[in-house]
């Protein structure tokens, strides 16, 4: 069956397959014995996963005052929302209870309209945290167990880790998308179990190597595409080890200068190199990219241990039976049209920040710690048989939550996850911008909100990055009052001393250029969650990948590929 996004900006034809509708019937949820179809989706993929993305503030930090307390804290709600906001150990404590905002159903006005007073009547969390122990973490956000980290977000269990974005148990690793399981390795996108890797990306337990790509069990290599358990090559071609050692000592890493024109030099090399349709490794019939020990996995992106999912992204921990999911997994089971869930939960439907062995949760945010049966809440705590943060008996939860959908349903509501313009954020705030960039007057055409509040920075000077010394070696300790302006954005920004350490210890550059704009610039090198028909460039054999047909690589097949690689 084929229908066209709604959105006017988008009206992309997308395909509803048999498959697709066996997972909505098997997803309806269940209210008070009574089960709700749910709606066949009005927007493609893409639409779905950048409203769900608006809501998504995982990396904008600010300081403003707990509303409680009084204090200052670190929150993702610049001082200019229009929310309470606690700082956790209060938000977590008794000292407040979210009960007391319920409120009545009006079944004279639209559900999202009346959710979105509650969500400005509840006070909000500073960041999003599920009251597990971060130790001297501050300045981060969306994090599980994570000590000595600095602007990491959306990750759990690392360790004297900076600029981190999608992680899982990491260890004195700086700038990086994607590691898992990685110690020692800097500026690397999708590496897994590796050690000492610098300028890599999408490599397997490698170490001790530099401007990799798609290699697996490599050690001393440098600028090295596709090789499989090799040690001492350099462009591909082996080296013995005096060669390999003769030539890393001449490359001059600590040089500003000298690390682009070989970034630009590895990349040119790189372009010359097949690619793999889909990246990804132990899958059983997965369709999508960046897969790994998955099965039963349809259009599903950057994910390990799926099964039995459809469009999910980014979710990096085991999870079943999910269907339009953005982060993170750790055993959920049964989630429909929701972004940042998991940590034992199930039966989850249009949620956002809903996590940590919860069940049979609808259009709510911000509930953990064993909610159960609750609709349209804001920031409970094991709570159950709630609605707009009002108890109710199990009888009357299950009859009022029934008409509420069939009211919702008549709205056109029921079925889609909360307007983009009834987020918490502006859009520029969010991971929507990483993902689906636009211009502010482009989101003001869309809908969207825009932020335009910018944190002062405390700072004795700046400093135009391209007036900062070539070498690191030439550095001075009192950088760490300076404050650098972005060779792109022009936005201030300053180093932290741990940074400056890693950077000196290592031999490398100072960065030129603002985290956020390293943050994009990692996310350039990564392919969109789209797929596409084309034929591989070896045997012409139709293949679905993430490189648009008319990208410059050179893709193959997976069977094409592995006769090369082996």
């Amino acid at each position: 069956m084929q229908r066209i996004c709604i959105n006017s900006w988008c009206a992309e034809a997308f395909e509803i397959t048999d498959d697709d509708l066996a997972c909505y019937k098997k997803l309806a949820p269940v209210i008070g014995g009574q089960t709700h179809e749910l709606p066949l989706p009005d927007f493609c993929f893409s639409c779905r996963l950048q409203r769900r993305l608006a809501f998504y503030n995982s990396r904008s930090l600010y300081k403003r005052i707990c509303d409680f307390s009084g204090k200052q804290v670190v929150s993702v709600f610049s001082p200019d929302k229009p929310f309470k906001v606690y700082d956790k150990d209060i938000w977590f404590s008794d000292a407040w209870n979210p009960l007391s905002y319920g409120r009545d159903f009006d079944f004279d006005r639209p559900f999202f309209s009346q959710f979105r007073e509650l969500m400005e009547a509840v006070p909000q969390l500073a960041i999003t945290h599920f009251g597990w122990e971060n130790i001297n973490s501050e300045f981060t956000n969306d994090n599980y167990k994570i000590k000595n980290c600095y602007l990491t977000f959306d990750g759990e269990q690392a360790e004297d880790c900076y600029y981190l974005h999608s992680f899982v148990m990491d260890k004195n690793c700086v700038d990086g998308v994607h590691l898992m399981l990685s110690e020692l390795c800097y500026e690397c996108v999708h590496c897994t179990q590796c050690y000492a890797l610098r300028f890599a990306r999408y490599s397997n337990n490698c170490s001790d190597s530099e401007f990799l790509r798609d290699c697996i069990g490599c050690k001393n290599c440098f600028g090295c595409a596709n090789l499989r358990q090799k040690q001492y090559c350099i462009w591909n071609e082996q080296k013995t080890k005096q060669e390999y050692e003769t030539f890393l000592q001449s490359f001059e890493s600590s040089s500003h200068d000298v690390v682009q024109a070989m970034r630009k030099k590895a990349e040119d090399f790189f372009s010359r190199q097949p690619v793999k349709s889909m990246r990804g490794e132990q899958n059983q019939n997965v369709v999508g990219d960046n897969m790994n020990q998955s099965k039963n996995a349809h259009w599903c992106f950057d994910c390990y241990n799926q099964e039995d999912c459809r469009y999910t992204t980014n979710c990096m921990m085991p999870a079943k039976d999910l269907f339009d999911v953005h982060v993170w997994g750790d055993g959920l089971e049964l989630a429909y049209d929701c972004c940042v869930i998991g940590a034992d939960s199930r039966e989850l439907f249009f949620d956002y920040a809903v996590a940590s062995n919860c069940t049979d949760i609808l259009y709510s945010t911000y509930c953990s710690q064993g909610c159960s049966h609750c609709f349209g809440c804001v920031g409970l705590r094991r709570s159950k048989y709630c609605i707009f943060n009002q108890q109710y008996s199990e009888e009357e939860y299950g009859k009022l939550v029934n008409r509420i959908i069939d009211h919702m349903r008549q709205a056109g509501e029921w079925g889609r996850f909360f307007p983009s313009e009834y987020s918490f954020f502006g859009y520029n705030e969010t991971m929507a911008q990483t993902f689906f960039p636009l211009t502010k007057e482009e989101c003001k055409k869309r809908g969207y909100r825009w932020c335009d509040y910018e944190a002062a920075i405390e700072a004795t000077r700046t400093i135009p990055a391209a007036q900062l010394p070539d070498n690191s070696a030439d550095i001075p300790d009192d950088i760490l009052n300076w404050a650098i302006v972005c060779e792109v954005s022009k936005k201030p920004f300053k180093i932290i001393k741990q940074e400056l350490d890693f950077y000196r210890t290592h031999r490398l550059s100072i960065p030129r250029r603002h985290p956020n704009q390293r943050h994009f610039d990692r996310y350039a090198l990564k392919n969109p969650f789209k797929l596409f028909d084309r034929t591989c460039a070896k045997c012409s054999k139709a293949i679905q990948t993430s490189y648009a047909p008319d990208r410059p690589e050179i893709v193959y097949c997976e069977e094409c590929y592995l006769k090369e690689v082996y």
